[in-house]
């Protein structure tokens, strides 16, 4: 892939962003790739790359995110026939007329890029503009705790009907995805969006594990101790994020 790319003119950069870029690669790591393009030229990369992988393996599956995507840029997943299936190639493919700024270069959220080739010194680490992803965190918190108070007894309602489709769901919807977001805003505000990936390398482990706890449910009973056990948490971790002066 590599080789393909170099080889396509309209292709200025490219790099290995993912685990690669953190340095936490491993034998179930997948490849994340990026490369930066002439405008026009999307397609014809595409093309190349496909080209090359099939070249390697047959190509098990093809998926290309329906555009416009959520980042703005053309991507699609390669599955080979002949590697593990959790070795994707993920390509991401960026027009030159893309900003800098969305790029995925900020090394405090994405690490460091590996370069695989870059002759105009193109891919450079993005400076982070803290005042602005501060703003958009304060925002965000306001939305996040009128979601969560307004919400979060929607758990309880499915318990008490012994509803337990509902309860398990809107537990992990609405109470613990809030509670993590909360928890990243408190422990790792410049990847407070992250959801609940790389939680071991974002929260204190006695956290992570408290929140690994919480996950898993095997009944109602169970489900209403933790329920409040993460209500609690909430409160508490909101409560610091005032006093931080985070939120009034």
């Amino acid at each position: 892939m590599h080789q393909a790319l170099r080889a396509v003119p309209a292709v200025h950069a490219a790099w290995l962003g993912g685990s690669d870029a953190t340095g936490r690669t491993d034998g179930y790591s997948d490849v994340d790739c990026q490369a930066l393009v002439d405008d026009e030229a999307v397609e014809a990369v595409f093309t190349a790359v496909t080209a090359a992988l099939s070249a390697l393996s047959p190509i098990d599956r093809q998926y290309r995110i329906p555009e416009p995507t959520w980042h703005g840029h053309s991507q699609v997943f390669y599955r080979l026939q002949d590697a593990p299936p959790w070795l994707l190639v993920d390509l991401a493919v960026l027009k030159m007329s893309s900003s800098p700024a969305n790029r995925f270069l900020e090394p405090e959220r994405h690490g460091r890029q590996l370069v695989l080739f870059d002759d105009d010194g193109l891919v450079q680490p993005a400076s982070f503009d803290r005042p602005a992803h501060e703003a958009a965190m304060r925002a965000r918190l306001v939305h996040l705790t009128a979601r969560f108070d307004l919400f979060h007894v929607f758990v309880d309602k499915a318990i008490w009907r012994h509803d337990a489709a509902d309860a398990i769901s809107t537990y992990h919807a609405v109470t613990m995805r809030s509670l993590v977001e909360l928890l990243r805003m408190r422990y790792c505000p410049d990847r407070y969006d992250f959801g609940l990936r790389y939680l071991d390398r974002d929260l204190p482990p006695e956290v992570r594990r408290q929140v690994e706890a919480l996950l898993f449910c095997g009944s109602f009973e169970e489900l209403a101790e933790k329920q409040a056990t993460a209500v609690t948490l909430f409160q508490a971790t909101l409560n610091d994020l005032r006093q931080a002066g985070l939120m009034e």
